[in-house]
């Protein structure tokens, strides 16, 4: 039987000049944790004789990650917000992804936070609050 749970997937953040020894993530949402938008490898555009040309592009990868409003997650990354606000700059950060069901490491470098919705939904119960950020690098191991 293939094994597709995500219930022992663990992730690890480092915000270097903040958090330089990181912290665990955890207490995500119930219907999504952590999500990588599609990853674009290709430039393509069509001549007018018919002929496809492409070529390799860098492009950022996008990870958005939901947690419940009442996560001790919430804190750091409210933290990581607050002081990009209150000092105008960007904090560099680390996010390290382990997947054990498909026994892979996910490491994405050279990030930073993005979109924050800090604000949970105030509903009958409080909505899942997001966070995005834009890495330079991903590895898999």
């Amino acid at each position: 039987m293939n094994n597709i749970t995500s219930a022992n997937a663990t992730a690890y953040m480092v915000v270097k000049d903040l958090y330089p020894a990181g912290f665990a993530l955890n207490n995500f949402s119930t219907d999504q944790a952590i999500d990588e938008a599609e990853d674009t490898i290709a430039e393509t555009r069509m001549g007018v004789d018919g002929y496809m040309a492409a070529g390799y592009t860098p492009s950022i990868k996008n990870v958005t990650i939901q947690f419940e409003a009442a996560s001790p997650s919430v804190q750091f990354l409210n933290n990581l917000y607050l002081a990009s606000q209150k000092n105008r700059r960007t904090y560099e950060v680390t996010l390290v992804i382990t997947v054990p069901a498909v026994g892979k490491t996910y490491t994405y470098t050279g990030g930073v936070l993005k979109t924050a919705k800090a604000l949970p939904a105030l509903k009958r119960v409080l909505d899942p609050v997001s966070y995005g950020f834009d890495f330079e690098k991903k590895t898999i191991a």
